[in-house]
């Protein structure tokens, strides 16, 4: 199966145009998490953004919040 990982920041959406090929929803459950957590410590994404995965024939299977870094 082929899932997108379009990320949304706000109002905006930076769509995923490749896509990628991943063997169950539970893997790009996992890739969607870490490319979450690499947007919270590039610190461009952050409070209402997320990751949102879509599967190759458009349907929303996930999404992942990109939570705001931990203040110290």
């Amino acid at each position: 199966m082929v899932y997108f990982f379009h990320i949304v920041g706000g109002s905006e959406l930076y769509p995923d145009e490749l896509g990628r090929r991943l063997p169950t929803l539970e893997s790009a459950k996992r890739h969607a998490k870490v490319l979450a957590d690499e947007l919270r410590t590039g610190g461009d994404f952050f409070g209402s953004s997320f990751v949102r995965v879509v599967d190759e024939h458009g349907n929303t299977v996930f999404e992942c919040p990109v939570s705001s870094p931990k203040s110290d």
